[in-house]
């Protein structure tokens, strides 16, 4: 039996943070990895954007009479945003491809290797040996960490169990939801929904996983100098950057590209990425990620008139991004105006 699932391109930590957050019972001292019990959550400031928004213009990709139209998609997006884009609707009405920035992962994984799987990643996403992040991290680092878990996550005494790389994501994503904030990709989900309703051919990159269960367990072995560096950096990015998360989530609601530019990777992103890229199979399968995704995009530009793509906006703008890829084979590329 085959299964197959759809990964969308999004940073590492948070594609691993599959897990629900959960309540934990028994708390103990920082020394053994746990907490005093929790006060209620203090208010935390969130973002105002509401109702309906068209978010950045489109970027077009030119190749003679062809054109590669490109919406560069956030993540975190204000969570009361509704999303419409009257120029993406447009587009839609001309296409004959729609490129989402999902992935259709190909595994062969039946009902028996499936339960497998999953009590493969219950035990991964945990600490080996039972241990506790208070045990693993350094304690000042641990300390930062317990101060913003019990602003943002008080009763989520589970992350006290999960590896660094895991827990990271885990208090992120608990934190962006408190801020009014959300992962969710609901734009390339009605894109999708918008390009099937006009019966365009939606052409999802397929990466075939021989070994599923040898890919998982390459979380294993990521370092856990590279582990706690992305714990850092996450923390950083919580105790500094959270308003400009924020202040991003709202420019691209509102189309401010230029606002969007400076910093299209953060720190975050990079050093978790970077934990997960130190094993070379993981590293490989990204890769084919990428490189399929990218095929049909030259594909597009090279046979059709008018394909619309969906990506995230960092794998346009960000170093080695997309458009700096697409440039260096002499396409034409137009900026949102």
């Amino acid at each position: 039996m085959t299964a197959r699932a759809r990964i969308a391109l999004v940073p590492a930590a948070l594609l691993l943070s599959l897990a629900p957050p959960q309540s934990g019972a028994a708390q103990a001292s920082p020394e053994t990895g746990a907490s005093p019990a929790p006060a209620e959550a203090e208010a935390v400031e969130e973002v105002t954007v509401t109702g309906e928004r068209a978010g950045p213009g489109l970027w077009k990709v030119r190749r003679g009479d062809n054109t590669l139209y490109l919406l560069g998609t956030m993540s975190p997006l204000p969570r009361k945003v509704e999303w419409r884009s009257r120029e993406v609707e447009s587009v839609l009405d001309r296409a004959q491809r729609l490129i989402p920035s999902s992935t259709d992962v190909d595994a062969d994984i039946g009902p028996i290797k499936a339960v497998r799987l999953y009590m493969q990643f219950r035990k991964l996403r945990d600490n080996p040996e039972d241990g506790t992040l208070g045990a693993v991290l350094p304690p000042e680092l641990f300390q930062r960490f317990e101060s913003l878990r019990l602003r943002y996550a008080p009763r989520n005494t589970d992350m006290l169990e999960r590896r660094p790389v895991i827990a990271a994501a885990e208090l992120w994503r608990e934190a962006l939801e408190r801020s009014g904030l959300t992962m969710r990709n609901d734009v390339g989900r009605t894109v999708t929904r918008l390009a099937r309703s006009r019966k365009i051919a939606i052409s999802e990159p397929q990466v075939r996983i021989d070994d599923p269960q040898g890919a998982l367990a390459e979380v294993a072995k990521i370092p856990v100098d590279a582990e706690i560096a992305c714990m850092a950096a996450t923390l950083d990015r919580l105790e500094s950057d959270l308003a400009a998360a924020r202040q991003r989530a709202e420019a691209w609601s509102v189309g401010d590209v230029s606002a969007l530019r400076p910093k299209a990777n953060s720190d975050q992103q990079e050093a978790c990425w970077s934990a997960l890229m130190t094993s070379p199979k993981i590293a490989e399968i990204r890769e084919r990620f990428d490189r399929a995704w990218f095929d049909i995009a030259v594909d597009s530009l090279e046979k059709l008139p008018v394909t619309l793509a969906v990506v995230p906006i960092e794998e346009l703008l960000g170093r080695r991004g997309i458009l700096e890829r697409l440039r260096a084979r002499g396409y034409e590329v137009d900026e949102p105006t």
